[in-house]
């Protein structure tokens, strides 16, 4: 399955990288370098399978954790959206702290970018992503033929 992916990631090189990486598997991307920037994208953008979000960015908060807040405003903004979170300084805390508090879908270190545990990582969110939403609105669509044929129904 072919998705919608932003990345947010601050260095060039590793934002290169992952956009190379996902555009060559054929999923549309977008990526940015701040958090204003991936804020924006988020409050804009229909349907977004996936984010890949570093966890800190040069233009950091205090606790060096500006991607932990865009996680959690991504799950506000983008119920099916899955997130994967990345570093190159994750502590064991760090990543209990994306899955407990945050809910991410997966966590990786940058140096796993061209691991085969990776590319199924993100295969597997993009995947559940869509399924998930496409579910959503079939059941929506049901619903609604439901409540539609009860009308029609009780009008008889």
């Amino acid at each position: 399955m072919k998705g919608r992916v932003l990345i947010v990631e601050d260095y060039d090189d590793w934002r290169d990288l992952l956009s190379g990486l996902l555009r060559r598997e054929g999923h549309e991307v977008n990526a940015v370098e701040t958090l204003d920037e991936a804020r924006k994208y988020v409050d804009r953008t229909k349907d977004l399978d996936l984010a890949i979000v570093d966890i800190r960015l040069v233009e950091t908060d205090k606790n060096n954790e500006d991607g932990m807040y865009l996680l959690a405003h991504i799950k506000k903004k983008q119920a099916f959206t899955r997130v994967i979170m990345i570093t190159g300084h994750g502590t064991m805390e760090t990543q209990r702290k994306a899955f407990r508090k945050f809910q991410a879908f997966d966590f990786f270190r940058k140096e796993q970018f061209d691991s085969a545990e990776f590319r199924k990582g993100f295969r597997e969110a993009i995947e559940q992503a869509i399924l998930d939403r496409q579910a959503w609105k079939e059941k929506r669509y049901m619903d609604g033929r439901k409540f539609e044929m009860w009308q029609r129904d009780n009008k008889e």
